[in-house]
């Protein structure tokens, strides 16, 4: 008698028992697999997209539209030019997110998958989908969230901007567009030889 009220005591965690627990737990895990099947986020949408080693299909679809509203640079090349450098930055990006420790890989993802989800995505940023986002809707969502007074939207669209920026700016053709001349040529032969 004394064993099972003792197992009714310490069976109960927050007023579930284990069985409770269990199944609350199960419900979870089925919401969130239903989810991701019904919006997109299954097994096949996990796997990077064709050439990247940490993006994703969604993932290259949001930086496409991301890159023209933050880097207004990419206006003044002609469509070829254009089309090379956003597949640049777009592999710039992937290999800055794959070489990331860990947990930060983590965080990205989260912040990524959650862009990814259609209804979520158009309650948080008001687009619905990012391949028909105007350069002015995906600008008005960036700005939003980086004014955000809420700590993890300010920093979301940060690291969008941040991410986009930096890994056009290190492009050789992007040189020019920003004034930079290049490195010094002796400077650099120096370092070279």
């Amino acid at each position: 008698m004394v064993a099972n009220g003792n197992k009714g005591a310490a069976g109960q965690a927050g007023g579930i028992d284990r069985r409770g627990f269990l199944k609350v737990g199960a419900g979870f895990t089925l919401a969130t697999t239903l989810a991701g099947t019904l919006y997109g986020c299954g097994d096949a949408a996990k796997a990077p997209a064709l050439g990247h080693a940490f993006l994703q299909p969604a993932d290259v679809e949001l930086f496409s539209a991301v890159a023209p509203a933050v880097v207004l640079e990419l206006d003044r090349f002609d469509p070829a030019q254009r089309k090379k450098l956003l597949g640049d930055l777009l592999h710039n990006i992937d290999s800055t997110c794959a070489a990331l420790d860990l947990g930060s890989r983590q965080e990205l993802r989260k912040l990524l998958d959650l862009l990814a989800i259609k209804p979520l995505r158009y309650v948080l940023t008001g687009v619905g989908d990012w391949g028909k986002a105007s350069v002015a809707d995906t600008q008005a969502f960036l700005e939003r969230w980086r004014s955000s007074r809420l700590a993890t939207l300010n920093a979301g669209g940060n690291v969008l901007v941040k991410l986009t920026a930096s890994s056009f700016f290190v492009l050789p053709a992007s040189f020019a567009s920003a004034g930079y001349p290049g490195p010094l040529e002796y400077a650099f032969k120096a370092l070279n030889t």
